[in-house]
């Protein structure tokens, strides 16, 4: 009498197009745990067993269960398999800032790395920093079960085309909800970090398209050496148009001197004080303005002045009710030359002047 043969509960199998391996053993709730760790595995219902394509990531981790759980056995398939991980490096690889300067940062799982990577390299952290070289983005192409991060990959892109990656780059990022400025960190966390502190940052660190950002976005850029992209340079370059118009519009606003227009200051009844003039200047540059003076400095005379430089006629003047007879006071002091009619009651034909007042 001969004994079955045992069957492995680690193997090798074709499954359709793929190969694959499978787990399968009596149900234990740690095994259990450890499998549901393993990339793109899958559970069939049917069999009671586990599968995963083989690759070498899902090697690290069939071996990572066969170590814990050595009462599992495995296919001759399965150990030569896995004897082969052991000649390639498997791991990840991200970036860091160290010694004030970009690096890569591999975290190894399996294998050894390549000679062309250990040249320049440093250990820190439990991770072997690798310097960001053309050599070091060669020997990192050419590892088939490397995974790079965004970072690692910006970064990579970046010296393959002669770039020194920098520290972060702004681009202007467009989507369904609109376009915004955004940053893609390359290799210093701390230019993100900063970047999701600014007042006006917005979540997937985004800025909206606003002129007022970009005093604090300048500052950002320069303290953190931060590259924008072509795109983001034409859009920081109108912002920053638009920005620098937009305080000279201001700054007028607040001016408290200016000088007089002799045409109209000829057929005005009284004179206005320099920082009336100011403010009519004001209007007549801005033109869609609120005269925000504070209460009792002239604002009324300063309209009736704008509407005379201006030549703005015929004028209607739009107010409360209990204000109309001080427009009409007012008006008729300050532009004696200029009819004015005050709109009573609901007649239904209005009288009309140069300046109109109704409520």
């Amino acid at each position: 009498m001969e004994l079955a043969p045992t069957t492995p509960n680690v193997s090798l199998r074709r499954h359709g197009e793929e190969h694959v391996v499978v787990l399968a053993f009596p149900y234990d709730r740690r095994i259990v745990d450890v499998v549901r760790g393993i990339p793109h595995r899958s559970f069939d219902w049917d069999r009671k067993e586990w599968r995963a394509p083989v690759d070498d990531w899902v090697g690290v981790h069939v071996a990572d269960v066969l170590a814990r759980f050595p009462e599992l056995t495995a296919s001759d398939g399965v150990s030569d398999w896995l004897k082969g991980i052991d000649h390639r490096w498997v791991g990840s690889v991200s970036t860091a800032r160290y010694d004030a300067r970009g690096w890569w940062a591999l975290t190894t799982r399996a294998g050894t790395l390549p000679p062309a990577l250990l040249d320049g390299s440093v250990d820190h952290d439990g991770r072997t920093l690798v310097p960001l070289t053309m050599a070091a983005a060669e020997a990192l192409r050419e590892l088939a079960s490397a995974r790079f991060d965004a970072g690692a990959d910006r970064c990579l892109n970046a010296v393959e085309v002669g770039i020194e990656p920098p520290p972060a780059r702004l681009v202007l990022n467009e989507r369904v909800d609109g376009t915004h400025l955004a940053l893609e960190v390359l290799w210093d966390p701390d230019a993100g970090t900063a970047f999701e502190r600014l007042p006006a940052a917005e979540e997937g660190r985004r800025l909206p398209l606003d002129p007022w950002i970009i005093e604090q976005l300048d500052e950002f850029l320069a303290l953190h050496a931060v590259v924008p992209d072509g795109q983001a340079t034409r859009a920081l370059a109108a912002l920053r148009e638009e920005y620098e118009a937009a305080t000279a519009a201001i700054r007028r606003s607040r001016a408290t001197e200016g000088e007089p227009i002799p045409e109209v200051a000829a057929v005005l009844g009284g004179e206005l004080q320099p920082f009336q003039w100011a403010g009519v200047r004001y209007v007549l540059d801005a033109r869609r303005a609120f005269l925000a003076d504070e209460q009792g400095l002239g604002k009324t005379v300063e309209a009736l002045a704008a509407l005379e430089a201006d030549g703005a006629f015929p004028a209607v003047v739009v107010c409360p009710a209990s204000l109309k007879l001080n427009w009409e006071r007012e008006a008729r002091h300050w532009l004696p030359h200029r009819s004015i009619a005050v709109v009573e009651g609901r007649s239904a034909v209005p009288p009309s002047g140069d300046i109109t007042i109704l409520n």
